[in-house]
């Protein structure tokens, strides 16, 4: 009997110990598992899934959407549309329009045409010019993004023809410098510049003036040769 009670209570002792073990093992087995369940395949899934549906909402459907790199820029100088000419006096409205064309990052090409040929002060006088420009800019910026402060050089070539009631001045210009500005991205493509060229022009005058009769004689040729702020903008454009 005494045997029996002996192997009783160690069998008793046994289970009892037993049963600790085991419910420790599965408390914490049930803690690794509540653990390891948020990154199970299917969780990371959705993640990725949502993520996708983010950036597709973020690049197709969000409309105020700034375009961040962009390849090509087409524009115009406002100011000469309105009759502000490049080096600030106020006659008459002139065409105009570029490109550019992004690359390197830093880098930029603008190409640049205007025209006039109109009347103006009561059709007293008369301005008429083309002008090419060609301006290689660097992009202060390293990131692609194209804005902010650019500096650069150009080249220009054109010719006018401008007329009073007194005389009138044909000839041919070239001139080269500087140029540097400020472009600001308003809405998707659109975007705001301020633009300033100064450099060296050289220009082939001749002079005519207007006899008695109302007719027109060459009375003098001449060059000149300067340095001139040749170039002052408020453009608007469209970034692709």
């Amino acid at each position: 009997m005494h045997s029996n009670h002996s192997f009783l209570k160690g069998m008793t002792i046994a289970s009892c110990f037993a049963c600790i073990v085991l419910s420790t093992i599965k408390t914490e087995a049930g803690e690794l598992f509540t653990e390891v369940d948020p990154v199970v395949e299917l969780p990371a899934a959705d993640t990725a899934a949502a993520k996708g549906y983010a950036d597709t909402m973020t690049t197709d459907t969000i409309p105020s959407r700034i375009v961040e790199y962009p390849k090509w820029n087409v524009g115009t100088n406002i100011l000469e549309w309105i009759g502000v000419m490049p080096d600030l006096k106020y006659t008459t409205w002139g065409a105009n329009i570029y490109g550019e064309f992004y690359f390197k990052k830093q880098f930029s090409v603008k190409l640049t045409a205007a025209y006039s040929e109109h009347h103006y002060g009561g059709g007293e006088k008369f301005q008429g010019f083309t002008s090419y420009v060609a301006e290689p800019r660097y992009w202060f910026r390293k990131d692609s993004t194209f804005k902010g402060f650019f500096g650069g050089v150009y080249g220009q070539l054109g010719d006018y023809n401008d007329i009073d009631t007194e005389r009138k001045y044909t000839g041919h210009f070239w001139g080269t410098g500087l140029s540097a500005g400020y472009l600001y991205p308003v809405w998707k493509g659109l975007a705001v510049e301020f633009n300033v060229r100064a450099g060296y022009r050289s220009t082939n005058i001749n002079k005519y003036v207007y006899n008695g009769t109302g007719d027109r004689c060459l009375c003098q040729r001449f060059g000149e040769h300067k340095f001139v702020l040749s170039g002052f903008a408020l453009n608007l454009s469209w970034r692709f």
